[in-house]
């Protein structure tokens, strides 16, 4: 994830204890989405699990708290048309949803 550009700044992304857990499944999500990239999805990724899910994006959105569902469009809009995509971060345990925004890079998929 060196090269990589999401839309925290570099202090926050040493604070936030999340970003490090994306960092080390990267590949993971990367292929993930390009899986249904057409479909201009959103990424989860569960914890304490450690599982990726990909959902449709209207979806996903309509099942957040009514709090959240509207400023959440407003980034994923935003989000698509510069580019990139977001990724839920589900924390059951903490009882965490956090969202980041990357910019899309094409996945290197290792040969069967």
């Amino acid at each position: 994830m060196n090269n990589r550009r999401s839309t925290k700044s570099k202090s926050s992304k040493e604070k936030d204890p999340y970003l490090l857990k994306i960092h080390r499944i990267w590949p993971s999500i990367l292929v993930a989405y390009d899986d249904f990239k057409d479909k201009k999805p959103i990424v989860e990724y569960r914890l304490p699990r450690k599982i990726v899910c990909v959902y449709p994006a209207l979806d996903y959105i309509n099942d957040l708290t009514e709090r959240t569902r509207e400023q959440t469009r407003l980034i994923y809009k935003k989000a698509v048309a510069n580019g990139q995509f977001m990724v839920f971060v589900h924390d059951a345990e903490n009882q965490v949803l956090r969202s980041y925004v990357f910019y899309v890079e094409e996945p290197v998929r290792s040969n069967p």
